[in-house]
C-alpha cells in the first residue's frame, strides 16, 4: 500500500537553470484524468489443494480388505472402506462416534445425528431427537437391509464414522491385509481451497466473504472468496521467523482448477481506498514552493497551466484528487 511518504521519489520537479547552463530536455506525455474507485492490490503466494487432509479409521477389530478408490467423494451413507469384507460407512455429524447404537441405550446427541442421517437417506420419517425409540430401531433395520448388513437394529461401535461433510479419499493409510485401526485411510475435503499467508499489515484486504482473484499456473485468472482468516502465526522467512496471517479462499468456479492439485498460485487481494474520485498518475505531481502539489494541464497549442490540487490516498501508481480546479477528461502532463 503506497503512502504519501513514497511520493517524493516520483515527483516531477522543474530543474533550476542559469545563463550558462544548457536547457534540460524532459520527455513528457499527456494522460487523461479519469473518475473511478482507487483500489490497492496485494499479491500473495498460495497453494491450491484439497482442503483439510486427515486420517479416518475404526474401532472395529479385523483386517482391512478394501477401500473406496482414491479420488472418489464419499457422501453420507456411502462406504469408506471394508473390515473383514464388511463396509464401514460415512455419516454426517460434528460429534465423533464414541459408542454403538442399540435399543434401550441412553439418550444423546449422537442418536440425534444418527436419526438425522437416516431421515436424509429416507428411512426415518419423524423429527430427529436424542432418544433411540422403536421408530429408530425400525429405521436402522431398513437401512441395514439396504446396504446388505444383518438387519439386527443394532450398529456396533466403529461401523459408522461421523464427519461434518462429504470427504474425498486421498490415500489408503494401511495396506489391504493389515489390521484395522484408528488410521485406515487419509481423506480431504471434497473441494479444493487456496491457502495463503499475508502480512499482518494487509489484514484489512482479507475479510471473510471478500472477493479475490486467483492466478493459476497457466496464467489464467479465476475468482475466489475469502472463507476463513486465521490468527497470525510464525512462518520461516529469509531473515528468520516472521508473523503471517493465514487466509483460506474457496474458488467460485471449481472447474477452472479441475486439472490442478497441490500447486502454487498467486492470490490478488484488492481493497477500495477511495470511491468515485478523480484519479491522476503519481508521476504527474509537481511539488510546489512553500508546500502543496499541482499538475500541469495541457491546453492544446498554448503552454500548460499549473493547477494546484489536494491529494487523497495513493495506490498502484495513482493518487486520488480531493480538491482543486481539475475535471474528468482534462489531460495532465506526465514525465516519461
Amino acid at each position: 500500500m503506497l503512502g504519501t511518504a513514497l511520493v517524493v521519489g516520483v515527483l516531477v520537479l522543474r530543474p533550476e537553470t542559469n545563463a550558462t547552463a544548457e536547457p534540460t530536455s524532459v520527455k513528457v506525455q499527456t494522460v487523461a484524468v479519469t473518475r473511478g474507485d482507487l483500489t490497492d492490490q496485494v499479491r500473495a503466494q498460495g497453494t491450491l489443494a484439497y482442503s483439510r487432509p486427515r486420517d479416518l479409521g475404526t474401532s472395529l477389530t479385523g483386517v482391512v480388505t478394501g477401500s473406496t478408490k482414491v479420488g472418489v467423494v464419499v457422501a453420507a451413507g456411502d462406504e469408506l472402506f471394508r473390515v473383514d469384507d464388511v463396509p464401514v460407512f460415512l455419516m454426517h455429524g460434528v460429534l465423533p462416534a464414541w459408542r454403538g447404537f442399540e435399543s434401550e441405550m441412553s439418550d444423546g446427541a449422537d442418536v440425534t445425528q444418527l436419526e438425522t442421517n437416516l431421515a436424509a437417506l429416507g428411512f426415518f420419517a419423524l423429527e430427529p431427537d436424542d432418544e433411540f425409540t422403536s421408530t429408530t430401531l425400525a429405521a436402522v433395520k431398513a437401512w441395514q437391509e439396504s446396504v446388505s448388513l444383518e438387519p439386527s437394529g443394532a450398529i456396533e461401535f466403529g461401523r459408522i464414522v461421523f464427519t461434518p461433510a462429504d470427504v474425498r479419499i486421498h490415500a489408503l493409510k494401511v495396506p489391504v491385509g493389515a489390521p484395522a485401526g484408528p488410521e485406515v485411510i487419509t481423506v480431504t475435503g471434497a473441494s479444493k481451497d487456496v491457502r495463503a499467508f499475508i502480512e499482518p499489515a494487509d489484514r484489512g484486504l482479507a475479510e471473510a466473504g471478500s472477493k479475490t482473484t486467483i492466478e493459476l499456473p497457466d496464467g489464467v485468472r479465476t475468482k475466489g472468496t475469502v472463507k476463513v482468516v486465521g490468527a497470525p502465526v510464525e512462518r520461516d522467512g529469509a531473515n528468520g521467523p516472521t508473523l503471517k496471517v493465514p487466509v483460506t479462499i474457496t474458488l467460485n468456479k471449481p472447474k477452472a482448477a479441475a486439472t490442478y492439485d497441490n500447486v502454487a498460485v498467486t492470490v490478488l487481494l484488492t481493497q477500495t481506498m477511495e470511491r468515485d474520485v478523480l484519479l491522476v498518475p503519481v508521476a504527474a505531481l509537481l511539488a510546489q514552493t512553500g508546500g502543496g502539489f499541482a499538475v500541469e494541464v495541457s491546453t492544446g497549442t498554448r503552454a500548460p497551466r499549473v493547477v494546484p490540487i489536494e491529494l487523497g490516498a495513493f495506490a498502484n501508481g495513482l493518487v486520488a484528487v480531493t480538491g482543486g480546479e481539475l475535471a474528468e477528461g482534462d489531460t495532465v502532463v506526465v514525465a516519461k
